[in-house]
C-alpha cells in the first residue's frame, strides 16, 4: 500500500489540510493511500549583504536503502515530486516552510532523500541585485543527498517529511578570494512528527551598556553523531534577538551563540539543552561584552607515566592575541598530575589514575582544563613460567 508524500514549504510551521485524511486510488476501491509531506525549510544565511539565495529544484526522491556515498548509484530512488521551481531559502526562516508539490510512495522507513537541482537556474543576488558569483562544482543537474539522522517513516495515516536546506553551511563566502560562494550542500532530512524545536531571544548584559536584544547573532544546535559532535541546526537571531531551531529530533544538545563580528559581546556555549517530541524547548541566552579571554590548549586526557604540553592563549578584547602576555599556571591536584611551567606554556605529568585540574591565568583571564588520567594497560604483565616435573 502506497502513501502520499507531500513535498512543502509551509509558513511558519502551518499544517496543511488534510495531512492525516486518505485519498483514493485510482486504481480501484481498497486501495487508499495516505497523505504524507515533504518540508523544505532552511537555517538563515549568515550574510547580510545578501538578497536572495535562489534554488532551482527539479525532483525529490526517497529510498528505502542507506545512502553511503558510495554506493549512491546502485540505489533505487522513488520520485516524490517534480517542483521544477525555483525557491529562495532566505525566505525559510526561523522554521518557515513552504510547499513543494506531492506524490505517491510506498509505506516504508525511509534511510535516504535526494534533491535534483539545476544550477544553471540557481543563483545568488546580492543586496544591490547584482549576481554574486557561485562555483557550484559543476553545471546543469546535480544530484543532492540529504543527511538522514534516523530512518523517516511513511506511517498509515502520513507522514511530514522536513527537508532542512542549511544555507549557512552550504555556501562559504570567499574561500578563493574571489567575493565568490563555494557551494558545499548541507541538508538533512527528519519526519516532522519526531521532532521538536529549541527557541529563545539572545540579550545583552549590563556590562556592554543599556541591556537589549542582540540581532544577527548565530546560533548553533550540536548533536551527538557516532560518537563525535556535530551541528545538527543553524539559524540567526532577528530585530528582536529571538531565533528559533527547528525539526530537531529529540535528545540531548549543546547550543552555541556566536554574537555578530562587530558586536563586542563574548560566545556563549550551553550543554544540557534537552528537546522532546511535539515540544518547543525555550533557551534563551544572556552575552557579556568581550573583555578578552584565556584558552588552554592540549590534551584533556591522558595514561598514567606520560607526559603532554600544554599551551595558554591569550586573546585581548579586539579578539587578537596576544603572544608575550604573562601567563600563571596552577595545578589543583598534586597526587594526580605534575606541572612543570614556562611562560606560555606548561608540561604536565600524569602520575595517578584520576582527574586533574590546571588553570592558567592571565591579568583578570583564565582558563581550567580538566585532564582525566587513566591506566595504561598497553604493556602486559609478564607471567613467570614454571617447569613441569614429570
Amino acid at each position: 500500500m502506497s502513501r502520499r508524500v507531500v513535498l512543502s514549504l509551509l509558513v511558519t510551521g502551518a499544517l496543511l489540510a488534510g495531512a492525516a485524511c486518505y485519498k483514493d486510488d485510482a486504481s480501484g476501491p481498497g486501495n487508499r493511500q495516505s497523505l504524507a509531506k515533504v518540508l523544505l525549510t532552511d537555517a538563515p544565511f549568515p550574510f547580510d549583504t545578501v538578497q536572495s539565495v535562489d534554488v532551482y529544484i527539479v525532483s525529490i526522491a526517497a529510498s528505502t536503502e542507506p545512502d553511503t556515498g558510495s554506493s549512491a548509484d546502485s540505489v533505487q530512488w522513488v520520485t516524490i515530486t517534480e517542483p521544477r521551481q525555483r525557491i529562495d531559502l532566505l525566505t525559510l526562516q526561523q522554521g518557515t516552510t513552504t510547499l513543494l508539490g506531492e506524490g505517491d510512495i510506498p509505506a516504508d522507513q525511509y534511510r535516504a532523500v535526494r534533491l535534483i537541482i539545476d544550477t544553471d537556474s540557481s543563483r545568488i543576488r546580492f543586496a544591490d541585485g547584482s549576481d554574486a558569483l557561485v562555483h557550484w562544482g559543476g553545471a546543469g543537474q546535480q544530484a543532492i543527498h540529504a543527511f538522514v539522522e534516523a530512518p523517516v517513516a511513511v506511517p498509515e495515516e502520513g507522514a511530514e517529511i522536513v527537508i532542512d536546506f542549511d544555507v549557512g553551511r552550504s555556501f562559504h563566502y570567499d574561500d578563493l578570494g574571489d567575493g565568490g560562494f563555494n557551494f558545499f550542500p548541507w541538508i538533512r532530512a527528519v519526519n516532522r512528527a519526531a521532532t521538536g524545536s529549541i527557541a529563545g531571544v539572545v540579550r545583552s548584559d549590563t556590562t556592554s551598556g543599556s541591556p537589549g536584544p542582540i540581532a544577527n547573532a548565530s546560533v548553533s544546535a550540536y548533536g551527538a553523531s557516532q560518537g563525535t559532535w556535530q551541528i545538527f541546526s543553524t539559524g540567526r537571531t532577528d530585530a528582536v534577538g529571538h531565533y528559533r531551531l527547528a525539526y530537531l529530533l529529540p535528545g540531548t544538545y549543546i547550543v552555541a551563540v556566536d554574537p555578530p563580528p562587530s558586536g563586542g559581546f563574548a560566545a556563549s556555549l550551553d550543554s544540557n539543552v534537552v528537546v522532546s517530541r511535539g515540544v518547543e524547548t525555550d533557551h534563551s541566552v544572556t552575552l557579556s561584552a568581550f573583555r578578552g579571554a584565556v584558552f588552554i590548549v592540549g590534551a584533556s586526557s591522558m595514561l598514567v607515566g606520560r607526559t603532554n604540553q600544554l599551551e595558554a592563549m591569550v586573546v585581548n578584547d579586539q579578539h587578537q592575541q596576544v603572544p608575550d602576555a604573562a601567563v600563571t599556571w596552577q595545578n589543583l591536584d598534586t597526587v594526580v598530575l605534575g606541572l612543570r611551567d614556562s611562560l606560555r606554556y606548561a608540561f604536565i605529568t600524569s602520575r595517578a589514575v584520576g582527574t586533574g585540574r590546571v588553570i592558567a591565568t592571565s591579568g583578570g583571564l583564565a582558563d581550567t582544563l580538566v585532564i582525566l588520567v587513566a591506566a595504561d594497560t598497553s604493556q602486559s604483565s609478564a607471567i613467570p613460567s614454571r617447569s613441569r616435573r614429570r
